[in-house]
Parts: C-alpha cells; sequence; structure tokens
C-alpha cells in the first residue's frame, strides 16, 4: 500500500444488567443524542409486562419509539429485513433490544442492513459488515426478571 490504509471501526453494542439496571440506561439515550427509539423484543415479553416500564422511561424521557416485535425464536431473514424497512420508514435513530437472544440477534442483523444498506443474506461470512449499526442498547431477559424480581420487594 502506498501510505493509505483502510481505515475501521467496530462499535460493540451496550448491555445493561444488575442492580438498578432499568434507570441509567436512559442515560445512554442522552449520550447518543436519541430523537427516536426502535425498541426491539418479543411477544413473551410484551405479554409479562416487561416492556412498560421500558416506554415509560422513554415517555417521561419525552423519546417517541416504534416497537417491533415480530420475532421469532431464531429471527429469520423476513424479520430483520421488515425490521429494517419500519426503522428506515420511522425514521429512528437508536436500537433498544429487549429480551433474550432472538431479539438481541434480530437488533444486531437490522443494524447492519440498516448501516450497510444491503440483504442481510450479503453478510454470510467473515469480515463482511463494513459499516458499524447504528447505536445499540441490549437489556437482557435476565436483567429484566432481576428488576422485575427486585421491584417486587
Amino acid at each position: 500500500m502506498d501510505g493509505e490504509f483502510e481505515l475501521r471501526k467496530f462499535v460493540a453494542p451496550e448491555f445493561v444488567f444488575g442492580s438498578g439496571a432499568r434507570s441509567p440506561w436512559g442515560r445512554y439515550l442522552k449520550n447518543f443524542a436519541a430523537k427516536k427509539i426502535f425498541l426491539v423484543t418479543d411477544n413473551g415479553i410484551i405479554s409479562l409486562g416487561w416492556l412498560d416500564e421500558i416506554v415509560e422511561i422513554l415517555e417521561s424521557g419525552e423519546y417517541e419509539y416504534e416497537i417491533y416485535s415480530n420475532i421469532n425464536s431464531n429471527p429469520r431473514v423476513e424479520e430483520v429485513m421488515e425490521g429494517a424497512r419500519i426503522y428506515n420508514e420511522e425514521g429512528c435513530d437508536v436500537i433498544v433490544a429487549i429480551g433474550g437472544g432472538s431479539p438481541m440477534d434480530c437488533a444486531k442483523g437490522i443494524g447492519i442492513v440498516i448501516s450497510n444498506n444491503k440483504h442481510i443474506k450479503k453478510f454470510e461470512g467473515v469480515d463482511k459488515v463494513v459499516m458499524p449499526s447504528p447505536p445499540l442498547i441490549c437489556i437482557p431477559t435476565t436483567a429484566v426478571v432481576l428488576l422485575m424480581c427486585l421491584s417486587l420487594q
């Protein structure tokens, strides 16, 4: 190479967990200058009422949000692509994944599709993601279960 190099950046998602985790994760939204949040979860989390507290925090911070829950176990290509389409249509700028592996995997896929503007199948293999995802905050189900238990005490 003649003095030029390829600049690359790796952006890791923020995982929020532990006692009191439901409070500080909202600060990350401010750090990211978030305007509209794309909440990625599944119907199990919704039916248990665990999403309600997250929505409450968003509404108290006067954030706009869009909920995407069309996710099965082991998210399918169509679910990732649908999520990316909705994210773009709704003008979201930060992704928050709430739940277990399926919502988080889907959220990561959505982020990759959004930032690289390609079909998710184009990323099969190693070292295929050129541009990092939009900001991604992950709230694992285990953290949600712990928070719900702590709030019952």
